[in-house]
């Protein structure tokens, strides 16, 4: 396992176990009951590779037998839901295979080029034969409410393949970021993703007016001019910019809300901050203060959930990523006995 300041890089593959236990090794860390349609169809071999990348996980699945594929069914029961805790949405590309999702109503086939989302707090009850999927997770407050109702939906709009397309170009340059470069990259995707879902409703239709995008960008740029002032409230932003707080609401609700998108400004901010090693030295208590937390273990908490690390792991991190930048861009170490902290593979599972 490679680490850098701001992301786990983890490989597995079920190579490395007796044939006999292949298939519950690669199953075991998922957050379903699975098993295979056929038990003496030959040992299940395959691998997977994934990271995580501030509070997303990506990780992609590839069977290595030629030959037909070993179908496996997958449930997530209500008995799950309520005793696991797991609390995300699954966004699953298929790259080859196909993959069935079943439900009291229909069933529907996703096949090679599909995009679809699963909700872990609804029941899943699924056929894979997918051999080669690509999937990231995404904690449920980071995407908008209406993204629930898209369980088992395959996502099939132009931003959609954008989404796509990104999530592939992902998994396979990953390795080659720098951890500066971690907060851009989580927040292209989390634009992407609630675009994604967004566009397969009616609210995506406005989001996409010229008169929306201007107001919106009238805000944005209000919010960074005025980020660290104390007194950056939603009334202030509504009688300064002339918007309704009806309206402020709505052009963010996309997005957490916009007291949460102040709150990830701020965070990106002090990481930038943290993350620069010729910018001023200051104590984390101070940082925080100055980029509006007063609580220290609060700003704690809220960074940590942001990137997947606290404060003080960033400075550690960043100080031995900056001597080794120029040789080999990563830190190594052996892998722990448990795995990484915080989510599983293959199949990317958040820490609860």
């Amino acid at each position: 396992m490679a680490q850098t300041s701001s992301d786990l890089i983890y490989n597995f593959s079920t190579l490395n176990f007796p044939e006999k236990d292949r298939f519950h090794t690669w199953v075991k860390d998922n957050h379903c009951d699975c098993r295979l349609q056929e038990p003496e169809s030959g040992p299940f071999d395959a691998e997977a590779t994934g990271a995580a990348l501030g509070p997303l996980i990506l990780s992609g699945r590839r069977l290595l037998r030629q030959g037909p594929l070993l179908a496996y069914e997958v449930l997530r029961s209500e008995r799950r839901i309520r005793t696991d805790g797991y609390d995300f949405y699954r966004f699953t590309s298929i790259l080859s295979g196909r993959f069935t999702f079943r439900s009291a109503d229909a069933s529907s086939v996703k096949r090679a080029g599909d995009l679809f989302i699963l909700d872990a707090a609804q029941v899943n009850d699924c056929l894979v034969e997918a051999d080669n999927t690509i999937s990231i997770a995404v904690p449920r407050d980071l995407l908008p409410n209406r993204t629930a109702l898209l369980h088992g939906h395959t996502l099939s709009t132009g931003v959609a393949r954008l989404l796509t397309d990104h999530l592939v170009s992902l998994l396979n340059n990953f390795n080659r970021l720098q951890p500066v470069e971690i907060p851009y990259v989580v927040q292209s995707t989390l634009q992407l993703l609630t675009a994604a879902v967004s566009s397969a409703s009616e609210a995506m239709q406005e989001a996409a007016g010229p008169l929306r995008e201007l107001l919106l960008g009238r805000i944005l740029r209000y919010l960074d001019a005025h980020l660290l002032e104390p007194d950056l409230t939603p009334d202030r932003i509504c009688r300064d910019v002339g918007v309704s707080r009806a309206k402020l609401y709505h052009l963010f609700e996309g997005n957490g809300g916009i007291m949460r998108q102040i709150q990830r400004k701020r965070l990106l901010r002090a990481y930038q901050m943290l993350a620069n090693p010729s910018g001023p030295k200051l104590h984390i208590a101070e940082l925080a203060w100055r980029h509006g937390f007063s609580n220290e273990k609060y700003f704690y908490r809220l960074f940590k959930a942001e990137f997947g690390h606290t404060p003080g792991e960033t400075l550690e991190n960043i100080s031995h990523s900056t001597v080794a930048s120029e040789t080999i861009g990563f830190l190594t170490r052996e892998k722990p006995a448990n795995g990484p902290s915080g989510w599983t593979l293959p199949f990317g599972v958040p820490d609860r």
